[in-house]
């Protein structure tokens, strides 16, 4: 496996996602709820407030483009699903390119990547695309399609309203974030060495790792199988500090990966030299009715985020809030079956916390 990291496309990343900031609630920012929420840097917490405060005077020029629930993939997301950013020096290419697409070409991208997150899996890639066709054919048919979708009433009104004026909702985007791109990268100035020292060790420790480097540096929650290509993208982010995104939608797919990360999964690996510290957290996040409930659906196979959001009466995104949790407490991990990335249960890890408990807490008979 090669791994290419990408440090201008990582700023550009981050200048994209930026804007989902506008919806941050900081009583709800690493809660007692989350999995080692006590091993976050509070300067991370505090970067994080700054995004939101740099966003203010944006706040309702963005409103139409990015919405309150992050499972509502914003414009932009849906844009990049097949509209790539990877090998640009600056923003303004990407935002040129957007700007030179055609309605129709902006209306298949979009119907595309709302297809393909709705349906949730990775062989649907093909179906999405015919379903993108077949509505550029039959425009009186797309509100009732998007009124089906699994989104918010915001993402609804103003999807719908894209796909009236495409053209113009794309300029008016480009409009903000090129407002926003001189104050951003002002901001940024300030993390980029460190973003520049994460990446170029991230591909050290990679590298010098004995077998997946990518499971040993992930704390064995994402390994290198699930990864089909031959030269993988990094991005290093610091607009999402804690997350560890496997972009697989993407024409071009890349691995985004928080700067917060590594000193995280550092602390959770030494957490868990105490195999007591790793039973506990086994057994807090199953004592959650509702984690409890995620795992059910995945042991019986279902594997959709929406799916399982639908049968439990919850938000998608409260379904992707625990299984994060889920993933980086080793009750569930991820695996690649055929072309599909799915949930499963990790059951060798289940299995050997039970011996645990079991020679722990019962006498071995004679």
């Amino acid at each position: 496996m090669k791994y290419e990291f990408c440090e201008k496309e990582s700023y550009l990343f981050d200048l994209l996602t930026l804007p989902q900031y506008i919806y941050l609630d900081e009583a709800k920012l690493f809660t007692t709820e989350d999995n080692f929420h006590e091993m976050i840097p509070e300067d991370v917490r505090g970067n994080m407030k700054g995004f939101h405060e740099l966003l203010l005077p944006f706040q309702e020029k963005l409103l139409p483009f990015y919405y309150k629930s992050q499972e509502d993939h914003g414009l932009i997301e849906l844009l990049t699903t097949t509209e790539s950013f990877l090998t640009l020096e600056e923003p303004e290419e990407f935002f040129e390119k957007l700007l030179h697409l055609e309605e129709e070409e902006l209306r298949k991208k979009v119907y595309y990547a709302l297809d393909y997150y709705e349906k949730d899996t990775e062989e649907n890639k093909k179906a999405s695309k015919e379903k993108a066709e077949y509505y550029l054919a039959h425009p009186e048919e797309v509100m009732d399609w998007i009124s089906t979708l699994s989104l918010g009433d915001d993402a609804k009104w103003h999807l719908l309203h894209f796909s009236r004026s495409p053209r113009k909702m794309v300029e008016e985007l480009i409009s903000v974030l090129r407002d926003i791109e001189p104050v951003f990268r002002e901001h940024y100035k300030k993390f980029a060495h460190a973003v520049h020292t994460t990446g170029e060790a991230l591909l050290k420790d990679l590298y010098g790792a004995e077998g997946d480097g990518l499971s040993k540096v992930s704390n064995d929650i994402i390994k290198e199988s699930l990864l089909n290509w031959e030269t993988y993208p990094i991005l290093v982010s610091v607009v999402n500090p804690v997350a560890l995104r496997l972009n697989t939608g993407n024409e071009d797919p890349f691995l985004a990966w928080g700067m917060a990360l590594t000193s995280a999964f550092n602390l959770m690996a030494k957490a868990e030299e105490h195999r007591v510290e790793e039973r506990v957290l086994f057994f807090k996040n199953l004592g959650d009715k509702t984690r409890y409930e995620v795992v059910q659906n995945v042991a019986h196979g279902v594997y959709s985020t929406k799916a399982i959001a639908k049968n439990l009466g919850v938000t998608p995104a409260t379904v992707s809030y625990h299984l994060n949790n889920l993933i980086t407490a080793k009750v569930l991990h991820l695996e690649k079956v055929g072309e599909r990335y799915i949930y499963q249960v990790n059951e060798a890890f289940i299995r050997k916390i039970f011996e645990e408990v079991q020679r722990e807490f019962f006498k071995e008979e004679k």
